[in-house]
């Protein structure tokens, strides 16, 4: 909930997910059940996700890379794709499966076959699959996206291949492009950097190897990275042999 104790458009979109607790659920059906300005901001997020679903998430570009996944070429990302991140201890009204780091938090959903699909953290995914990103930077100004997989390669996602965080705007980003999923199995472990100046991505590009070096184990337990962000939001999915 909001401080002034109405839904958040957070909220709102787990609730769609199923991505709440049967009590939290609850309490939320409650409360739109007598706001009617709550329900007005229900309708209009259920009417994104279907032009996500329809108009948007078609629109990313497959393409295939040698050794990693490609950032592909920008159409922007709506509809809320949970990447439920750090595994934090949830808090009373916040969705268990949105990790939230100072109010910051990202979701992430899957695309196969036409079919959208929610990405949580250990989630088993798949050659082709294509992923997207929405962001809550909760007034962070800059955010740096960043990748590491078992064979130890890191990518720099968004901005792709900036030399630094690339400066965000408003309560939601839907950042540009769709990650579509090259063959290479193992851990991928992607992070979110939230920010009050920008991060160079070298520094980061020099952590995440030192990440790769530990191996398949060191990729999934490394929930954070040491860098100056002012967040960090962070997932492991499992890539699935060929």
């Amino acid at each position: 909930m909001t401080q002034d104790g109405h839904v958040s458009a957070l909220m709102l979109d787990a609730l769609a997910l199923d991505a709440l607790d049967g009590a939290t659920a609850a309490r939320v059906q409650a409360h739109l059940a007598g706001c009617g300005a709550c329900r007005d901001q229900q309708h209009a997020a259920s009417e994104q996700r279907a032009r996500f679903t329809h108009d948007v998430l078609p629109r990313g570009v497959p393409a295939r890379r040698a050794r990693r996944w490609p950032w592909l070429a920008v159409p922007g990302l709506a509809l809320a794709a949970v990447l439920a991140l750090l595994l934090l201890p949830p808090r009373p009204d916040r969705p268990p499966e949105l990790a939230i780091k100072g109010d910051a938090s990202w979701q992430v959903f899957a695309n196969r076959d036409g079919r959208t699909f929610p990405v949580r953290d250990g989630s088993e995914l798949a050659a082709g699959d294509r992923i997207r990103f929405v962001v809550y930077p909760a007034r962070a100004r800059y955010l740096l996206v960043v990748s590491i997989d078992g064979r130890g390669a890191a990518m720099i996602y968004y901005p792709y291949g900036g030399e630094r965080s690339a400066a965000v705007e408003g309560d939601r980003v839907e950042l540009p492009g769709s990650i579509e999923l090259d063959a290479a199995p193992g851990p991928e472990r992607i992070y979110a950097l939230l920010s009050d100046t920008p991060i160079v991505a070298s520094l980061v590009m020099r952590h995440l190897q030192d990440v790769a070096a530990g191996g398949a184990d060191a990729i999934r337990g490394a929930g954070s990275l040491p860098v100056p962000a002012r967040a960090q939001l962070s997932l492991v999915f499992e890539k699935a042999h060929p």
